[in-house]
């Protein structure tokens, strides 16, 4: 079994995020694929693959997407200057809290401030989770999905995660995740299992399609990656739970497995009061759905056209 992913090469700058119907999406004239083969012989996979199945037959499929293009050094600047106006709008408004003075990125610095971005990413979660989670707001006039206010934290959401790691770039690199759902913002979900968690990873490859994350906050693995010793304490972690008709893709280069000093950090900070970390969910890692098809392309022709990328225009199941 196949994924097939094509994407649109409109020229936006990063960070690029998107919703759109896939049934009713006029494609690109300059558009890009890029084919998965699907992992054979692993049982999250094969989950994943029943619920892609059945979703992508509805007759009405939304999909939403964000993608992390390289950031060169012009561009992080503008992202910087990007999160303080939207700082400043979020306190202009009188219906959610107002974001720390200190959030406010300094934009004539290329670092990355990331205790800043900890403290904007917990805004974020926490005024998600106050208005969008709750019935009775998500559906009052100016509150709903294609808001204003639901737009501005989807971009904290999007800059902190495209800022929290920058370097200075030196090669070409591109992560993008995908999410599919129903015309009402449903999906299909199952329940990760202890054989599910076994089949984390943390050894991932260029090329690789990975189960998205696919909650509001962080697990384990980024707060070590962030230092947020602070959530855990609050006990706030939230760990991956379920298979769901969302991935990521990844063309970056192999990178050491950074996750085997979690245990030390654990114990440096005493953190292990908080929670029992030898559970099966807190397993560092995610499980590796499929690697790229590189059938007639070289890695080089194909990230030549993905850091083009910058819109997500269909998604489809071959079968074999």
């Amino acid at each position: 079994m196949k994924l097939k992913i094509t994407l649109s090469q409109t020229d936006i700058l990063p960070p690029v995020r998107g919703e759109h119907s896939l049934s009713k999406y006029k494609l690109d004239d300059q558009t890009y694929s890029v084919v998965f083969n699907l992992t054979k012989d692993c049982s999250t996979t094969k989950k994943f693959i029943r619920i892609m199945d059945t979703m992508l037959k509805e007759d009405i499929i939304n999909c939403a997407y964000n993608f992390y293009p390289t950031v060169q050094v012009d561009t992080f600047i503008k992202m910087k200057q990007k999160m303080n106006w939207i700082i400043k709008e979020l306190t202009a408004r009188d219906d959610v809290p107002n974001p720390e003075e200190w959030t406010v990125l300094n934009e004539k610095s290329l670092e990355t401030e990331v205790l800043k971005l900890n403290a904007l990413h917990l805004y974020f979660e926490e005024v998600t989770k106050s208005v969008f989670e709750q019935d009775s707001l998500r559906t009052s006039p100016g509150y709903g999905e294609d808001s204003l206010l639901y737009v501005h934290l989807e971009e904290i959401n999007q800059l902190v995660h495209s800022m929290e790691a920058w370097e200075p770039p030196v090669d070409l690199s591109f992560f993008g995740t995908t999410r599919i759902m129903t015309q009402h913002g449903a999906m299909e979900k199952q329940n990760l299992t202890d054989e599910d968690y076994n089949n984390f990873r943390t050894d991932f490859k260029w090329g690789d399609l990975t189960l998205d994350y696919l909650r509001v906050g962080k697990d384990l693995q980024t707060c070590f990656a962030t230092n947020d010793t602070a959530l855990v304490k609050t006990r706030g972690l939230c760990q991956q739970n379920t298979v769901h008709p969302s991935f990521e893709m990844r063309f970056i280069e192999e990178t050491p497995d950074w996750t085997t000093d979690i245990e030390s950090w654990i114990k440096y900070n005493n953190l292990d009061q908080y929670y029992d970390f030898s559970l099966p969910e807190f397993t560092s890692g995610r499980v590796v759905l499929g690697k790229i098809d590189m059938t007639g392309t070289t890695k080089e022709e194909v990230m030549k056209e993905i850091i083009k990328c910058t819109n997500l225009t269909n998604v489809e199941l071959i079968d074999e």
